[in-house]
């Protein structure tokens, strides 16, 4: 579904830069885009360096572990894909900066169709940044309940000790069992 959207997506915002933004006009825009382009890379190679989280990975159940670096896995690998799609938007964007003066000779179609590239590439790092970042929460959202199922074990674990040693207490205190009898009624008045 969302793969479809995505799709979808940048189709419609190839076909609206192709037919609505003449590329000539698109050069003004290279410019702030090449930095906007530079920084959202510097914050995925900052996040690719950040690797694995630091838990007590030994305080996880293995499932729950392989799940979780399993995700994170996955998570670096679409780091990878946008830094490739970011690399060829700004390639492409920096190679057009250097024929500028040779567009206006291009015919309309290799314009609008190299406009409809750039919407094309636009659209598609806007949608795989949004899908890390929501696969990013999701993540956060799983450590969270390891941590916290982490925690419930661990406190488990200390009050099942707690009362055993409680128990072994009060057997090692020499204790007797006193006789019982059966209730006596109250004297009449």
């Amino acid at each position: 579904m969302a793969q479809k959207a995505t799709i979808g997506g940048v189709l419609a915002l190839a076909a609206l830069f192709g037919w609505g933004v003449p590329l000539l006009r698109l050069f003004e825009a290279f410019q702030p885009m090449i930095v906007a382009l530079s920084i959202m890379v510097a914050a995925i190679l900052v996040r690719l360096n950040r690797g694995m989280p630091t838990l007590d990975w030994k305080s996880l159940e293995p499932v729950e572990r392989a799940r979780l670096t399993s995700s994170i896995v996955s998570l670096t690998q679409e780091y990878v894909i946008i830094i490739g799609i970011e690399a060829t938007l700004l390639a492409s964007l920096v190679a057009l900066t250097v024929v500028k003066d040779e567009v206006k000779y291009w015919d309309i179609w290799t314009t609008r169709g190299v406009s409809a590239g750039i919407g094309a590439l636009i659209a598609l790092s806007i949608a795989r940044m949004g899908y890390v970042i929501w696969r990013d929460y999701d993540i956060v959202r799983l450590q969270k309940k390891l941590i916290d199922a982490s925690g419930a074990r661990e406190k488990l674990e200390a009050d099942l000790k707690a009362s055993s040693e409680k128990i072994a207490s009060i057997r090692s205190a020499g204790l007797r069992k006193t006789g019982s009898s059966d209730p006596k009624p109250w004297p009449d008045e």
